[in-house]
């Protein structure tokens, strides 16, 4: 019970110091902070040091498919791009294929 309330209690830590980083605009502190907390996760919670071996494969392949997910899931933000939306696009002066409108 006490492991399990320290890994807690540090992975509180890592949270408020994660905080102030995001607050101090440090972008590569962030990272290490997940990253150590993934890493208390994996040793303190789910003991991966004492798993057998198919269980630390299966987690090896969990963070390969994590990453496979992530980086499919960044190409939307990273291929999109933003068009300009005002009179100009939707003006019918400027686009000569569109028949003028016949209404009454």
């Amino acid at each position: 019970m006490v492991r399990i309330l320290s890994c807690w209690v540090a992975l509180l830590v890592l949270l408020a110091v994660e905080l102030f980083l995001t607050a101090a605009g440090v972008n590569g502190g962030i990272g290490a902070c997940a990253g150590l907390m993934a890493l208390l996760v994996a040793y303190g919670f789910m003991r991966i040091t004492r798993a057998p071996a198919l269980a630390f494969i299966f987690a090896i392949g969990g963070l390969f498919w994590l990453s496979i997910l992530l980086a499919l899931g960044s190409l939307d933000s990273f291929t999109r791009t933003n068009f300009p939306v005002g009179d100009t696009l939707s003006s019918t002066a400027q686009n000569p294929r569109t028949p003028p409108d016949t209404a009454p």
